[in-house]
């Protein structure tokens, strides 16, 4: 009978790759679709960038508000109704006529996705256990699959219907498919349930150099895809063009999280996250003096240098503290207080400034995570990785 029991417990992991993959289509629909959705609620870009905050806004408050429910004993039942309400969000949002009400949708949007997503990433620590490394690594990967072909399928909607609602549609009807099938799993127990009140929680400072890193990460990842699209019609791309550059950037980012999976393996992730972090502002550097011609490689080593930082890091951290729903929410949380403001300032400057300051927004955030990299391994130890215990 336990073994049974066991049994299915150990199948989760498989739907939480699922309901990363959709997610990842969902969140690739952003950025390519901004200009289609400020054409729909009738304003330009800089105003619809409130969608932005509002997303980023709404994750903040899945993760400080709705997440807590994985310490008490919700499971997938939390993670599957938090996919229903995202699913549910993008299917209304191609009817949406006001800025007003397409912001409260992404406001719902963001606070599912986030509930999910700490959901995802504590749940199956739980279940794997010391086996977790390389399949945390694995369900990041499937993020990046899935928003490969995103830029693609919204340029395919603008082509049939002039908007991105089949866009939205199909990203809605996949999570609501996913949604169903986790919560037809049973979901993993809190392994350390019975110890954790007995462990000590990490230091003020060492939350502190966790949020500074992942505040900077997320920047870099999403500014990078939600204002791509728009810095290549900037200077002069065509819209399918610009589509392009967007997807090259997600094969980069597929091909590096595919590599965390062997490097989770390995001596050398906190080293991983270092050079990717160098070379992101190499490729900031090529963008800042206009190297054209080398655009799509550039994007592709973007996003092959962005991908391995979020879990590698992550990793690091779970496998040096008790890892709980409530701290999970906390790193996740950052992420969402780093899309609720960066992404939209960001907007502000390429719209009002000019195409210069996006590589400059960038190689910012990009030098930020190298030096939390340092500080976080000097805090917390590196004479042994991560993937040595994971």
């Amino acid at each position: 009978m336990n073994d049974a029991v066991n049994a299915q417990q150990t199948s989760s992991h498989r739907a939480y790759f699922g309901v990363f993959l959709v997610v990842g289509v969902a969140f690739g629909l952003v950025g390519p679709s901004i200009s289609l959705l400020a054409e729909q609620v009738g304003v330009n870009l800089a105003s619809v960038g409130i969608v932005l905050v509002a997303y980023g806004f709404g994750y903040i408050i899945g993760t400080q508000i709705f997440a807590r429910g994985y310490d008490r004993g919700f499971g997938n039942r939390l993670i599957g109704t938090s996919l229903l309400i995202a699913a549910s969000c993008l299917a209304i949002i191609p009817f949406v006529s006001t800025r007003i009400v397409l912001a409260l949708m992404f406001l719902c949007f963001g606070a599912a996705v986030s509930t999910s997503d700490v959901g995802c990433n504590t749940l199956i620590v739980w279940e794997l256990k010391e086996r977790v490394g390389p399949r945390l690594a694995l369900m990041h990967t499937m993020f990046g699959v899935g928003a490969i072909l995103s830029p693609l399928i919204v340029r395919g909607s603008d082509a049939i219907r002039g908007d991105s609602a089949l866009a939205f549609w199909f990203a809605g009807a996949a999570i609501a498919t996913i949604a169903i099938i986790v919560l037809l799993h049973r979901p993993p127990t809190d392994p350390h349930l019975e110890t954790r009140a007995d462990q000590t929680d990490i230091s003020k400072k060492q939350i502190a150099l966790i949020v500074m890193f992942f505040l900077a990460y997320v920047a870099l990842e999403v500014v990078f895809v939600t204002w791509v699209y728009t810095y290549g019609v900037k200077i002069g791309l065509s819209k399918t063009e610009a589509a392009i550059l967007t997807s090259t950037f997600w094969i980069g980012f597929m091909i590096g999280r595919f590599a965390t999976v062997f490097l989770a393996r390995k001596s050398h992730g906190i080293l991983a996250i270092q050079l990717g972090a160098l070379l992101n502002v190499a490729v900031c550097i090529a963008l800042y003096f206009r190297f054209d011609s080398i655009l799509l490689p550039c994007a592709l080593a973007y996003g092959l240098a962005a991908a391995p930082q979020f879990p590698l890091m992550f990793a690091f951290i779970g496998s040096r503290t008790s890892l709980s729903g409530k701290l999970t929410a906390r790193i996740v949380g950052t992420a969402g207080l780093s899309s609720t403001t960066l992404p939209w300032l960001a907007g502000q400057f390429l719209e009002r400034v000019g195409v210069e300051t996006f590589p400059i927004f960038l190689a910012c955030t990009a030098t930020i995570v190298l030096i939390a990299t340092k500080l976080i391994t000097n805090n917390f130890g590196v004479s042994t990785h991560v993937s040595q215990t994971n």
